[in-house]
Order: C-alpha cells, then structure tokens, then sequence
C-alpha cells in the first residue's frame, strides 16, 4: 500500500497501548506509521500571554512540521470530563499558532478518531470530530471506541486504516 499515516496520541496509558496496536496494524498492511505521542513533548500551557511572553516554542514548531508533512491521521484520546484531554487541545493550540495559518496543519487532511475509555468515550469522540472539523480536517464516520469490556476489533481498525489510504490517494 506505501501510504504514511500519522497517529497523534495523546495519552500515556491504555490509549497509548492503542496506539501502538493501531500502529502495528497499519505498518501489517504495508503502511509507513509516524506515531507522535504528544503527552511526551510536555508542551507549555498555551495562553496568549505564553505566546507574547516566550513566542511559540521550538517543540510546537516541530509538531506543526511533522502534521504538515502528513496527510492522514489517526487521532488517539481518552475522553476527559466528556471532552477530549487537555494535553490534545493545548498541542492542537500551539499547532494552530505555529503555522502560518491556524488551519494549515489540518486543512483538507483525511482524520480518524478513536479512544480507549474507561467510562462512556462517545463524548471524548464528539469532541475531537468538532475540533478537527473546525481545523478543516474530513473525519471518517468510521470511529474506534474499546472500553475494558469491549477491545479493539481489529477488523474495524483494518478497515479504517485501508479508508485513510484511500482517501488520501
């Protein structure tokens, strides 16, 4: 398939562990995987007096590179008070501060959602769709959502996967 997917996580625990799975599915199916775990870049709280006071960090520069170079995502988040973490919206904050146009990064990309929670995570996936919709990204109706209970099928993972690639060519 030769297709490059970005998987951005935003989490440190069991949406890490899926993230990698997702990872290690899409690499299977003949795809270049660059997984980018933004929890690990310990971003600055995003204000605008941050910005004024310190400019847009080197680290979110990065980030802003490594998502334009992209055209397929999937973003992996637990759900957060019924939204989406924190550490996604203040990475997506700084990303839209760090390119010439707020929606650049995302703008006309191909974006997937999925979550491991451990409560509801309809929510958490609502959230993101909005956000990344508003950023100008297509969210595929295809969503992933494992609880303990529930694991990934990966059959749904697959085919998620194998829509982004088609999408995108």
């Amino acid at each position: 398939m030769m297709f490059k997917i970005g998987i951005l996580v935003a989490s440190s625990g069991n949406n890490q562990k899926l993230g990698l799975k997702l990872e290690e599915l899409a690499i299977e199916q003949g795809c270049q995987v660059e997984l980018i775990n933004l929890v690990d870049l310990d971003l600055p709280l995003y204000s605008t007096k941050e910005e004024e006071r310190n400019g847009v960090p080197e680290v979110a520069k990065h980030l802003a590179e490594r998502i334009l170079d992209l055209k397929a995502f999937i973003v992996v988040a637990p759900e957060y008070n019924g939204v989406m973490p924190p550490v996604l919206n203040n990475a997506m904050a700084w990303t839209s501060r760090a390119t010439d146009s707020w929606r650049d990064a995302f703008n006309e990309k191909v974006v997937a959602v999925a979550t491991h929670s451990g409560g509801g995570g309809a929510k958490g996936l609502q959230a993101m769709r909005m956000m990344f919709q508003h950023l100008g990204a297509n969210i595929i109706a295809r969503e992933l959502l494992t609880t303990y209970e529930k694991p990934l099928n990966e059959d749904t993972a697959n085919n998620m996967i194998i829509q982004l690639a088609k999408l995108t060519h």
